[in-house]
């Protein structure tokens, strides 16, 4: 660790467990954490010596910020000992140490705040400015006036749909809390952001975003986290490739074309077009049969690893296996069948499942 050591003294109105509880307790945490025009939704912490905590920090401006670190001393109400340290990229930034100590002074409490091991003075004087604006977020917690948890990413779209949950399944695999706003193409909640009236679309603080594709993308580059596009070009140029197939062909023919016929039946007495799914299945088996190649022996289209293309391929997947017919349909394409089971395990895929009415 470096010289630079940063040093508040604060003084707030309030009992000495109370303050400390603040910076312990997950509800508390959420009502005051971050500068002003940020929040904390969510919270992961154990306050014990040797546990660990997350803080998410959301910006009105948009952007995510992730902090960790773990307990190397929890003494209530006097004492509280953390290492902290920023996600940046797929990995930990460097690790600072912060010391609070918290002492009565006629009913008030006295907080000293040392926060110490940055690489520059910048760092330093960064936080300082951070802290000392959260500071004042935590007096009006502590006067009562709680912090909203807006701004929060809100996907809009309809949890059917197979292009919203793609995009869902985008965030829940960076770790990003967020929220969905279950909305039909064309309301007003999405003509308000997606100009053609389609979905999905997003609401993150100031940003408005349309199209999955730009929403996955955002969602990759902006929030730290695992990566859901490769770092190699040629490797990211044929999940290009891929997540460009959904677009232009697997979505017609397995969604538009079979699926929807199902859902939404269009034939006679309001039955399934028996004749426009038949009229569909050269295609579909086509398509199953190139997938099927490209997967060849692996779990994933490209890599070791989910990409956006993954994301944009299993609910389209998880639609037709559940179509009548739809598992015997699947039953030829080994590959399809492996990269469709090894998505169904993932957290992104069992909390995006859509409705089943």
């Amino acid at each position: 660790m470096s010289d630079e050591t940063l040093t508040l003294l604060r003084t707030f109105k309030a009992p000495r467990e109370r303050v400390f509880d603040a910076f312990t307790q997950k509800e508390a945490i959420q009502a005051w954490f971050g500068p002003e025009g940020c929040n904390a939704p969510s919270v992961a912490i154990d306050a014990k010596p040797g546990g660990t905590y997350r803080f998410e920090i959301h910006s009105s401006e948009g952007p995510v910020y992730v902090v960790t670190g773990t307990f190397r001393e929890v003494k209530r109400p006097e004492k509280l000992v953390f290492t902290w340290a920023w996600l940046q990229g797929t990995g930990v930034g460097p690790e600072t140490l912060v010391t609070l100590s918290f002492a009565e002074k006629g009913g008030s409490t006295e907080l000293t705040l040392v926060h110490s091991g940055f690489a520059t003075a910048t760092d330093r004087d960064n936080h300082n400015r951070g802290w000392t604006s959260s500071f004042e977020c935590l007096v009006s917690m502590l006067g009562g006036k709680l912090q909203s948890l807006e701004p929060v990413p809100t996907i809009v779209g309809d949890p059917r749909s197979t292009y919203t949950r793609s995009a869902r399944m985008a965030f829940v695999e960076k770790g990003i809390a967020h929220r969905l706003d279950p909305q039909p193409p064309r309301s007003d909640a999405v003509n308000a952001i997606h100009p053609f009236g389609k979905i999905p679309a997003l609401r993150c603080g100031k940003l408005e975003l349309f199209e999955s594709s730009a929403i996955m993308r955002y969602a990759d580059e902006a929030f730290p986290g695992p990566r859901l596009m490769p770092e190699d070009p040629v490797e990211r140029a044929k999940a290009e490739q891929w997540v460009s197939g959904v677009h232009c062909y697997l979505y017609n023919s397995m969604i538009v074309r079979y699926v929807l016929q199902y859902v939404f039946p269009k034939g006679l007495d309001g039955k399934p077009d028996q004749a426009a799914i038949d009229g569909a299945m050269e295609d579909v088996k086509k398509h199953l049969a190139i997938l099927d190649r490209a997967y060849g022996s692996s779990n994933y289209l490209v890599g070791g690893q989910p990409t956006i293309a993954d994301l944009l391929i299993a609910p389209i997947v998880f639609y037709v296996q559940n179509m009548p017919g739809g598992k015997e349909l699947l039953e030829p394409f080994a590959g399809v069948r492996r990269g469709q089971t090894v998505m169904a395990e993932r957290e992104s895929f069992r909390a995006t499942l859509p409705p089943t009415n």
